[in-house]
């Protein structure tokens, strides 16, 4: 989705339309869809205002803190276990179910790495 338009435009919309221009000759003299003018001026009519809606939020997080901390523990308890297993001992211990994805991105936003660490290093000796 792109950016809204400016304040300005939106203004100048509505002056255009107010001193009797159609909406279509607005749309070709401003380079907007017809579609928006009018979304522009209905909107102008039932608020008052050119300015555009306030941001809807967005989705909630499906892992709370009191969440983080299950997984937490969960991984302390199974260090090895993969995010499929983890999903499904999250669902055992708490009222919902998170799938695989959701699980690998509260860890990784929580600083937990999935990558094992070897106990030497992969070319502990040089080549000849």
């Amino acid at each position: 989705m792109s950016n809204g338009h400016s304040l300005d435009l939106r203004e100048r919309v509505i002056a255009a339309w107010q001193q009797g221009e159609g909406k279509s000759a607005i749309a070709r003299r401003f380079m907007l869809g017809y579609a928006t003018v009018r979304r522009y001026i209905t909107r102008f009519e039932a608020s008052g205002s050119a300015r555009p809606r306030p941001h809807g939020g967005g989705a909630r997080r499906k892992v709370d803190a009191e969440g983080e901390a299950l997984l937490w523990r969960l991984v302390r308890e199974r260090p090895d276990a993969t995010d499929e297993e983890l999903a499904r001992l999250y669902a055992q211990h708490a009222q919902y179910t998170v799938g695989h994805a959701t699980v690998n991105r509260v860890l990784h936003r929580m600083g937990l790495t999935r990558k094992k660490s070897h106990s030497t290093p992969w070319r502990a000796t040089a080549r000849p």
